[in-house]
């Protein structure tokens, strides 16, 4: 997607008013901002997020006690953030370094910007300069050594005309360190890993392809009716049996890094 279509587009606004959707966000942007605190990265300093969206992130991290700034391209969802008072620029980075280029930040987030960035090294180098000394840079991006990436090839979920380029971790870390940053940690994650199924979680485990297809339900038509009394208990029974399994599934992505994103943690070296 071009830029100025992003720019406008009403559906990225639209995920704004879908109460599932938004959820999920807010669990993922906490769990970001728990990684952030468990690398070391302290509070009250300066962070800018480069393609905020609609600011959840932001948000969080000025709850964390962290001074704010967002970039975000896309009008509705800048606008929304800005109406619910999180300082947010509307424009792409190339537009927003304009008004910040004199200013310094402790931290710049990327939050699966980087692959949509036409120049991503030039921007990479523009963001050195607006970055304290000692300073952290994070960016997080579809992982394209992932073990779903090597599976699925360009049947990937995560391979479309948006993601202008793919990055591995050892990739990442080239870049980086010529722009004189050390990797502190490598974080491989999804998104909102503790609702994903156990389907999802397989896929994440074994070698054969799953087709995530929806089942056509008209076809699977039960002829015993059931209360709503009936259908609580079995989904109730059917959470405790499952949720030891999903448990054990969850464990074994993390410890296997089998997440399809890497979120890299980089610190500029001394």
């Amino acid at each position: 997607m071009t830029f100025p279509n992003y720019k406008e587009n009403e559906e990225y606004g639209e995920s704004i008013f879908n109460g599932i959707k938004m959820s999920a966000r807010e669990r993922n942007v906490k769990e970001r901002l728990a990684l952030l605190k468990k690398s070391g990265i302290i509070p009250m300093a300066e962070m800018l997020e480069i393609g905020s969206h609609e600011g959840l992130f932001l948000r969080e991290a000025q709850k964390a006690g962290f001074e704010i700034l967002g970039i975000e391209p896309n009008l509705y969802a800048a606008n929304y953030a800005i109406k619910n008072g999180l300082p947010t620029i509307v424009g792409s980075f190339k537009e927003a370094f304009e008004k910040i280029k004199d200013k310094k930040f402790d931290i710049v987030a990327l939050f699966h910007t980087l692959e949509h960035m036409p120049g991503y090294l030039e921007n990479l180098k523009k963001i050195k300069t607006i970055i304290n000394p000692g300073g952290y840079l994070i960016i997080e991006v579809p992982n394209s050594e992932s073990y779903r990436s090597k599976k699925y090839g360009n049947d990937w979920m995560y391979v479309y005309e948006e993601h202008l380029h793919n990055f591995s971790p050892d990739f990442l870390k080239k870049i980086l360190l010529n722009l004189n940053f050390k990797v502190k940690k490598n974080y491989f994650r999804d998104f909102d890993i503790k609702y994903l199924s156990v389907k999802a979680l397989l896929d994440r485990l074994l070698p054969f392809k799953f087709h995530m297809a929806n089942i056509n339900r008209s076809k699977i038509k039960q002829k015993v009716s059931c209360s709503s009394g009936d259908v609580l208990k079995t989904k109730i029974t059917m959470h405790f049996l499952l949720s030891p399994v999903k448990f054990f599934l969850i464990f074994c992505v993390k410890i296997l890094h089998r997440g399809d994103f890497i979120m890299v943690v980089a610190k500029w070296a001394d």
